[in-house]
């Protein structure tokens, strides 16, 4: 099987796999779909309005609603008698007591209203589509990422843009703009990754190029289209609006077209057509998406960058005009056929990432999907350059990830003193009978950590450290909602909802703690990398270290805690 066609069977694996997940959700009673995050109701709806491009919003209400659903997540508006029978929409807001649609059609009857989770497979079939195309395609970089051409060093470009960088910095950004097919970049935490791709931005501009920068995650592309936008180039930030930073909105095409010369103009029809009905109102809705269509031409043309999603591509990329190049940050959390779309539209692609983060997330937990692009591509011997000076965090906790990156990484001197010491401590649970439990979702959380985390809360606030400066992370959701409930005034999230996040002082609960030394997906060195990496100043774990140290790159941290004086008995804190 040739691998374009491994691609292509393990994206059918996956697609198999989220409809038995979401038929399986769906065949649940109402109570249950609700309790799973799978549906919301009962729902009254309050207003419905007319908006850009001749869309419907409508805004439901209801209580305790959760924070399941958000911005551009696929849903079905239905009566709550016949919940899966209804109008196909996408979210554009929520909060606990309500949830706005944008539909194509206002809904007609009188509620009770049920919102539920809809399927939608628009970027899996371009995905499909891209990886057909490519098995006729010839072009270099086809044949360069199907191993019909072998991997070459390129040649270092100097550019002035490089001047400002730091020694390696300049040195992989020489080598990335001198790939004239494929560019990689090796960028640990902290060792300014998003400043050197916006001065590789910076110099494709001034050679006369206008590329994209694109990424998995909205946060990403975000936080890249500013940094862009600070190094003074004209980013377009393409993508729903509802998903993208408030600070990056005047960045956005939307934002700009109400923003623009035509902005009255489509803003009196929108009046017009808010109170005319019939053919006349119909005739309204097409001059506001002609309108609309002829500004957004005119915005993308006088664009230096272009800056999306992955999936936003895969939705509006066809309408647009293919560039030379396309930079990809977070390479390394993104599934490989999510990036074949750019292959015969690009002549180059520049991938930015760390293996030794997080990798795609996949359902099916196909392997051929769980090895993204980036990740190969070093394993079959492409030039690699890695940043190796880093600005985040100081030397002791430098040495929690050292050996992860060949003890190549050098602390900054502006970060590379502790500003308490010791940086780490870990909290040791094992011998407390604090084991891990389950919830109806099969989801593991921990009480006794929970018991732990309210102590070392109480030690930092006589510190006078503030709830803004810390951010709690553990693997499961049970825990984290746990964790939220208890403690509404701090930061929580995910493992892999932090990944990409700092905060100066991170406390990690790991949850498992079992006889067996069960950890589960747990154990993966990556999760364990980016869970210690988030911290400037301090990082406390808490965790069993019977049941963690069956895993060799726990027991690495463990005992670089334990180096630094860091270790403590969770009894220290309970009695």
């Amino acid at each position: 099987m040739s691998h374009l066609a491994a691609l292509r069977a393990a994206l059918d694996r996956e697609r198999r796999a989220i409809i038995a997940e979401h038929e399986s959700l769906r065949g649940l009673p109402m109570p249950a779909r609700r309790a799973l995050g799978f549906s919301l109701y009962p729902l009254t709806l309050d207003t419905t309005e007319l908006r850009s491009r001749g869309r419907v919003n409508v805004l439901l209400r209801g209580s305790d609603l959760g924070d399941g659903f958000g911005p551009g997540d696929p849903v079905v508006l239905a009566p709550l008698g016949k919940p899966d029978e209804g109008w196909a929409g996408r979210v554009e807001g929520a909060d606990e007591h309500s949830i706005e649609l944008r539909v194509e059609d206002a809904p007609i009857g009188p509620g009770p209203w049920a919102v539920s989770r809809r399927l939608d497979f628009t970027v899996h079939e371009e995905q499909v589509a891209a990886l057909v195309r490519a098995e006729s395609q010839s072009g270099m970089l086809a044949n360069l990422l199907l191993g019909h051409e072998a991997p070459y060093r390129p040649d270092p470009w100097v550019h002035p843009a490089f001047a400002s960088l730091n020694a390696s910095q300049r040195a992989a950004s020489e080598l990335v703009l001198g790939a004239t097919e494929i560019g990689l970049l090796h960028g640990p935490p902290g060792t300014g990754k998003t400043e050197t791709l916006c001065a590789v931005l910076v110099a494709l501009r001034e050679l006369g190029e206008r590329p994209w920068a694109l990424a998995e995650s909205n946060a990403a592309v975000d936080h890249l289209a500013l940094r862009a936008s600070a190094a003074g180039l004209n980013v377009v930030r393409l993508g729903v609006s509802a998903r993208i930073a408030s600070r990056v909105q005047p960045l956005t095409l939307e934002w700009r077209i109400l923003n623009g010369p035509r902005a009255e103009v489509i803003r009196g029809l929108m009046r017009q057509a808010a109170r005319t009905s019939g053919p006349a109102g119909v005739e309204l809705r097409d001059a506001i998406r002609s309108e609309w269509a002829a500004a957004k031409r005119e915005v993308l043309a006088a664009g230096d960058v272009i800056a999306m999603t992955l999936g936003s591509l895969a939705t509006r990329g066809r309408s647009l005009i293919a560039p030379k190049t396309a930079v990809v940050d977070e390479a390394s959390q993104i599934a490989e056929p999510a990036l074949w779309p750019l292959v015969g539209r690009v002549k180059r692609l520049i991938l930015a990432g760390d293996p030794h983060q997080l990798g795609p997330v996949v359902k099916s937990r196909d392997p051929v999907l769980e090895r993204s692009l980036i990740q190969r591509l070093v394993e079959e011997g492409f030039t690699f350059p890695m940043l190796t000076e880093e600005y985040r965090f100081n030397e002791q906790l430098l040495r929690l990830c050292a050996p992860t990156y060949g003890g190549l990484l050098v602390a900054h001197p502006s970060v590379a003193t502790p500003r308490v010491e010791p940086a780490a401590t870990w909290i040791d649970t094992s011998g407390m009978g604090f084991d891990e439990e389950r919830d109806a979702a099969s989801s593991f959380h921990n009480p006794g950590e929970l018991r732990l985390l309210a102590k070392v809360w109480e030690e930092l606030r006589a510190q006078g450290v503030r709830a803004e400066d810390v951010g709690v992370v553990t693997p499961y959701r049970a825990q984290l909602l746990r964790v939220r409930t208890a403690f509404p005034a701090l930061e929580a999230g995910t493992v892999n909802a932090f990944q990409g996040r700092e905060k100066p002082v991170i406390i990690a609960t790991f949850v498992r703690s079992n006889d067996a030394q069960e950890l589960g997906f747990v154990a993966d060195a990556r999760r364990l990398n980016v869970t210690v990496t988030r911290a400037r100043d301090r990082f406390i774990g808490i965790g069993d270290t019977a049941t963690l140290s069956g895993s060799p790159a726990y027991r690495r941290v463990i005992d670089a805690v334990a180096e630094l004086g860091g270790y403590r008995s969770g009894w220290e804190l309970i009695e």
